[in-house]
């Protein structure tokens, strides 16, 4: 079983990981956005243990997924993207683009 220490040392670990594979614009953002979540905790941290219940969850449901419904749903917002009948959510820096 893994401590609550292991699983936030092995988390801190993939995030520097995943930081320095990126360009620095985007490592920027990611460490503003890890200021904003250290200053707005949630209302009630949820445990370790509740986390990986709910990732345990997740998985199962995940696995039981029909693979064929997926790809159905997959072909068909393919093709919507394809038709052009979606837009971008991100420009081409990465910055979320408001629609009205």
């Amino acid at each position: 079983m893994v401590t609550r220490m292991q699983a936030q040392a092995d988390l801190v670990k993939a995030i520097s990981d995943i930081a320095a594979a990126m360009p620095l614009a985007r490592t920027v953002q990611l460490y503003e956005f890890a200021l904003f979540l250290k200053s707005h905790p949630l209302p009630a941290e949820e445990t370790f243990e509740e986390i990986a219940a709910d990732e345990a969850l997740w998985d199962a449901q995940f696995a039981a997924t029909d693979d064929d419904k997926l790809a159905a749903l997959v072909a068909s917002v393919e093709a919507e993207i394809n038709e052009g009948k979606t837009v971008p959510m991100f420009d081409g820096r990465g910055e979320f683009v408001e629609r009205k």
